[in-house]
């Protein structure tokens, strides 16, 4: 038993040396392909076997006659693909430069070598990313522009984007309404169906790569409602008063029973009211005039008999003068040069004292006149909703809603903001107190700041 075992175990690598050298040594990574597409940084691999060529180029291995034989080369490559087969280690995201690895499967590669006349030669196949073309990076928030509409805390954000955007994939926002200066919003470059790897992709398609896709900003600028008249830019506060003074003179142009004598502003009065809504403005900033104007119909009667008046004390003072001249002069004949000399100079005296008097007299009265003439009343141009930063630059006109005194006769009696002095109405307020009181009884609650100083 020992011998023949001997025998056939001596036999047993013989055959084992025939077999080998009958076999065809296929090395299969001969017939694999491997390529990449996209751009340098994200470039995708893929692989293909070419199991038909393996066979055509071993026909005899595989037993078949001729190239011709389709059938047995079609059944010959469904054995390879079902036992012979592998994946790459990477395929995503590739860069100049990355060595990825074929990994093949032989756990059956047995199965076909018992089939066929053949040596499968396997080992795993390492191949280098080469000649990817890499795209010109660009930061797509660089085209850009972050605008705001609204007021307060009820702004939207919309976005302007410049022509010269190499790739326009649009923007969006995981906020763009209700917003208020500090808020915090993510922009991100494209469409929010749009995962990282679509964008990418759409960028690369057109040669670029893009250095960000999403970017924090902080919301600034957005107008908010004037709370404080510090608050009032200067531009803002100067506009607004020239734009109520040209109206008030505008209007003072179509009087008729009365004239415009001075305009100046007062100051401003600033009301915040308790509760707001729809009707009720978020602040009401009153621009408060100082007007005098006159009736030019007033004291004419009376300047007509002052001026016949003055005519006739005019004759008598030259009457007396040329009397008392007279007189005197009969009285000083006889007197010495010396004492002549004194009561000329004391002569002198008095007349300059009765001139200085005189024209003292004619101020004052003059005074007194234009006191009867004129009469001093307040005026306001109200601003509701006024914002900052000014949002109207640029513009006469102020952004806002504005409501100026208004008043009308029936049947002899004033209505509205008005009163009357004389036979003349006035549209505003004999004080400020009562100007003051006009606007409170509108905004009872409301908070109170001036910047007029009585």
């Amino acid at each position: 038993m020992k011998k023949m075992y001997l025998k056939m175990a001596a036999v047993l690598p013989l055959a084992a040396v025939i077999v080998s050298c009958g076999r065809v040594t296929i090395d299969p990574n001969d017939y694999l392909n491997v390529e990449f597409e996209g751009m340098d940084s994200v470039a995708v691999a893929t692989y293909s076997i070419d199991y038909e060529k393996m066979v055509t180029d071993n026909l005899k291995a595989f037993d078949i006659k001729s190239k011709k034989d389709e059938k047995d080369i079609e059944r010959a490559v469904k054995k390879l693909k079902k036992y012979l087969g592998g994946e790459l280690d990477n395929t995503r995201e590739l860069s100049n430069g990355d060595k990825i690895t074929f990994e093949w499967d032989d756990d059956d590669i047995e199965k076909l070598e018992k089939k066929y006349n053949i040596k499968l030669k396997v080992s795993d196949k390492t191949i280098e990313v080469t000649d990817l073309d890499v795209p010109e990076e660009f930061d797509p928030f660089e085209y850009l522009d972050i605008e705001y509409t609204g007021v307060g805390e009820n702004s939207v954000m919309s976005f302007k984007v410049d022509d010269d955007l190499p790739v326009n994939l649009g923007f969006d926002a995981d906020k763009k309404y209700g917003l208020k200066n500090g808020d915090k919003v993510t922009v991100t470059f494209g469409p929010s169906y749009y995962d990282e790897e679509d964008i990418m992709e759409s960028c690369f398609n057109k040669g670029y790569k893009p250095t960000q896709i999403k970017k924090e900003y902080t919301v600034e600028g957005v107008p908010s409602y004037v709370e404080k008249i510090a608050d009032i830019e200067k531009a803002s506060y100067d506009r607004m008063d020239k734009y109520a003074l040209d109206s008030f003179k505008e209007l003072a142009d179509s009087w008729d029973d009365k004239e415009l004598v001075d305009v100046e502003l007062a100051g401003v009065d600033l009301y915040i009211p308790k509760e707001t809504g729809y009707f009720t403005p978020k602040n009401i900033v009153c621009y408060v005039y100082k007007v005098t104007a006159k009736d030019p119909e007033a004291g004419k009667e009376e300047e007509k008999k002052e001026e016949e008046k003055k005519e006739e004390t005019t004759e008598a003072e030259k009457t007396t003068a040329a009397e008392e001249t007279t007189t005197k002069a009969d009285e000083k004949k006889d007197e010495a040069a010396t004492t002549a000399a004194d009561d000329k100079k004391s002569e002198e005296t008095t007349t300059t004292a009765k001139s200085e008097d005189k024209e003292k007299t004619t101020e004052a009265k003059k005074d007194d006149k234009k006191s009867k003439d004129t009469f001093t009343y307040y005026y306001y141009t109200l601003f509701e909703n006024v914002v900052t930063p000014d949002n109207g630059k640029g513009s006469d006109f102020p952004n806002v809603s504005i409501i100026v005194p208004d008043s009308d006769i029936f049947f002899g009696e004033i209505y509205g903001e008005g009163f009357k002095k004389g036979n003349v109405v006035f549209d505003g307020f004999e004080t400020l107190d009562k100007l003051r009181d006009s606007i409170k009884e509108d905004y009872k609650d409301a908070k109170f700041e001036t910047d007029i100083k009585k």
